[in-house]
């Protein structure tokens, strides 16, 4: 009995030895060092996010949170007898450290990682600014082939895997696994009509859209505008249908429809931002079957910013300036009985306005993001820091104000002598979260020319997608898109167009002038339905 209890007992112990082996160990990413401009230090804490989330292992390897190693480092290591102490004060089994020096468009990235012996496994790499990404993703492959000891097919099955939304989606070609459709078919619109639902041709040149609950009646509207009218849509039986029709005033240039709910009685106003000549004159409409104009030639550009913390809608407004034509401060609009006045102002990065604004919630704070005056993205941290811009151009619009600019204390030429300049209005950007996930996504069009890159003024797209674009740690990634859409988008929203309990992704389209520029423009408007109950 006692041979057969020792027995049992040795395999016992040897059937626990495989579990204890298993039992989760633990690392620690510490911030890199960055070397270079100052408008890089954010990659500091965007590569330490990065390789955390890359370095992951649920039941193998765990990370020590940011927080407690920032409580607990006060300094970057200096060499590996260093790195070794702050491993140990830690009381991770590995850690991971480096360092980036950024030298024009050259990096030179630098990633050490120590083991639970004390020893040290430099990987240096040499790559291009724009590339810092995948340097990254190939380093943080390597650390868990090669030091975690995490086979290639969990590498591979570690990527998230995606559910699509809606089969017109085409996700992040970067990724793998489920996937909206065939990367290398990302490009091709074979069926137009897969996943998405498409109107009638509306004879007419679509200036902006909103969709929302304009009477209070619980149903959603479609509002479109135009040069000269604002017009109300419900769509019934998979039928866009028309309800109504305003004749906007006369001779003003009409550049941002936005809708908002100011009384907060469940009727949304519409907001239409215009300019007289170069002078803002800008008015407030009713709807309840019928318009009406609630407030006209408010000396304002008006426009609907998500301000945080509470990223409620508020109405801001915004005068002229002289040595630039928008470089006035933004206000909160403050309604005084029937008149709209100038409120509190609103601390924004340099070149921000009503129209190129975005608040994007992000971790406990929020990001900025601007569209600049060539339609670049840039991206700024709460405090007003610059994070990032993108080589890609984004919310691109043909809708612009012609101003005359004028040096302090000059009077402006006259337009008889030099030509106006234009500054263009870009399309709105769209917060969201259809994943339901910690991390806010950034919904935003794309309009595509091969001639816009050439011509500045030139802004007849004859092709366009919505992106959805979300924060990765070092700049604004691709989650997914749409297929190319034949005609240039004019504005988008998020919400349930035909009252069918779905969220749809609505987008307003006006049709190619042609190569000559002849045609005449028409619009239609395309729903996606999203299917967010997967996510």
């Amino acid at each position: 009995m006692f041979k057969r209890l020792l027995i049992n007992l040795a395999v016992l112990l040897l059937c626990a030895a495989p579990a204890l082996a298993q039992e989760a160990k633990t690392f620690a990413v510490l911030p890199f060092g960055v070397h270079g401009p100052q408008e890089y230090q954010y990659l500091s804490q965007g590569i330490q996010s990065m390789l955390t989330t890359r370095l992951t292992w649920p039941e193998n390897f765990t990370p020590l949170d940011a927080g407690t190693v920032k409580k607990t480092v006060t300094s970057l290591p200096a060499d590996s007898g260093a790195a070794e102490k702050i491993r140990q004060a830690l009381g991770v089994d590995y850690l991971v450290w480096g360092s980036l020096t950024v030298m024009g468009q050259e990096c030179s990235l630098d990633v050490n990682t120590m083991d639970p012996t004390g020893a040290n496994q430099p990987r240096p790499t040499q790559t291009q600014l724009s590339k810092v990404i995948p340097s990254l993703e190939t380093v943080a492959q390597d650390i868990n082939t090669q030091v975690f000891g995490k086979p290639e097919t969990a590498v591979a099955q570690a990527q998230p895997v995606v559910t699509p939304m809606n089969e017109a989606l085409i996700v992040n070609e970067t990724k793998t696994g489920t996937a909206y459709a065939n990367p290398s078919l990302k490009y091709e619109d074979a069926d137009t009509s897969m996943g998405r639902w498409r109107s009638q041709t509306l004879p007419f040149a679509s200036r902006g859209m909103v969709v929302c609950d304009g009477d209070g009646d619980g149903q959603n509207e479609v509002f479109l505008m135009t040069d000269s009218s604002l017009i109300a849509y419900r769509v019934t039986n998979g039928e866009m249908r028309q309800v109504a029709e305003l004749d906007l005033p006369r001779n003003r240039n009409y550049v941002r429809l936005n809708s908002i709910d100011i009384n907060r009685d469940g009727r949304h106003e519409l907001v239409i931002s215009a300019a007289l000549d170069k002078d803002p004159k800008s008015l407030i409409v009713d709807f309840d079957g019928k318009f009406s104009v609630k407030a006209d030639s408010i000396p304002y550009f008006l426009g609907v910013l998500n301000m945080p913390p509470s990223f409620m809608p508020t109405l801001v407004g915004q005068g002229t300036g002289r040595s630039k034509y928008l470089d006035s401060k933004i206000h909160q609009i403050i309604k005084r009985n029937d008149s709209y006045d100038l409120g509190p102002a609103v601390d924004l990065p340099l070149g921000g306005t009503v129209f190129n604004v975005t608040f994007l919630p992000f971790e406990e704070s929020h990001q900025i993001v601007i569209i600049d005056d060539y339609d670049h993205m840039r991206v700024y941290s709460s405090t007003g820091t610059l994070l990032t811009t993108t080589d890609e151009t984004y919310a691109g619009s043909n809708l612009g104000i012609e101003y005359h600019s004028a040096p302090l204390g000059l009077q402006p030429p006259s337009e008889r002598d030099v030509p106006p300049n234009k500054v263009f209005i870009p399309l709105r950007a769209i917060p969201s979260n259809l994943d339901k996930d910690s991390r806010n996504e950034l919904i935003i069009s794309r309009n595509i020319s091969v001639s816009a890159q050439f011509f500045a003024n030139y802004r007849d797209y004859p092709q366009g997608e919505i992106h959805s674009m979300y924060w990765d740690g070092v700049g604004m990634s691709l989650q997914w898109k749409t297929a190319r859409i034949k005609g240039t988008v004019t504005d988008y929203a998020l919400a349930d167009m035909d009252n069918d309990g779905t969220l749809d992704l609505v987008v307003s389209i006006n049709s190619h002038t042609g190569m000559a520029g002849t045609a005449k423009k028409r619009t239609m408007v395309v729903a996606y339905p999203l299917d967010v109950s997967k996510q």
